[in-house]
């Protein structure tokens, strides 16, 4: 059977990388209250396929699958911005509109009142019988 030819790896890079932020960070005395030191460039994987709708960076699968989303998605921003610039002119017609107020019934038993609602001695009194 034939595999395909793996990448090379680049983990020697990756931890180079590493180690030179954690030295960068070390550095740092936060105690001082100084501005921090703007943070490294970021380091892009050439292997790595750019979304041309939000700027993200994915591997092939990954990016085949996103970049269809991306652009339905992005499709249906614009077309949200369109719609709303459409009902604009209907939008002051609603908030005009005033539902004519329901009118309550007092009802004697349904509302307890505030004093009500604080624990009450019950109405059974013990007594203690002595033999």
């Amino acid at each position: 059977m034939f595999k395909p030819p793996k990448k090379p790896s680049n983990w020697r890079r990756k931890h180079e990388e590493f180690i030179a932020t954690i030295r960068a960070a070390k550095g740092l005395n936060l105690k001082d209250g100084g501005k921090l030191p703007p943070p490294p460039p970021p380091s892009y994987d050439p292997d790595y396929i750019q979304c041309p709708y939000c700027q993200r960076r994915f591997n092939e699968n990954a990016a085949d699958r996103h970049i269809n989303f991306c652009k339905e998605q992005a499709a249906r921003i614009t077309n949200k911005g369109k719609l709303a610039a459409d009902t604009k002119g209907k939008l002051p017609t609603r908030t005009q509109y005033k539902p004519t107020p329901v009118k309550k019934m007092p009802s004697a038993g349904s509302t307890p009142s505030p004093s009500s609602r604080l624990p009450q001695p019950s109405g059974v009194s013990k007594t203690v019988v002595e033999t």
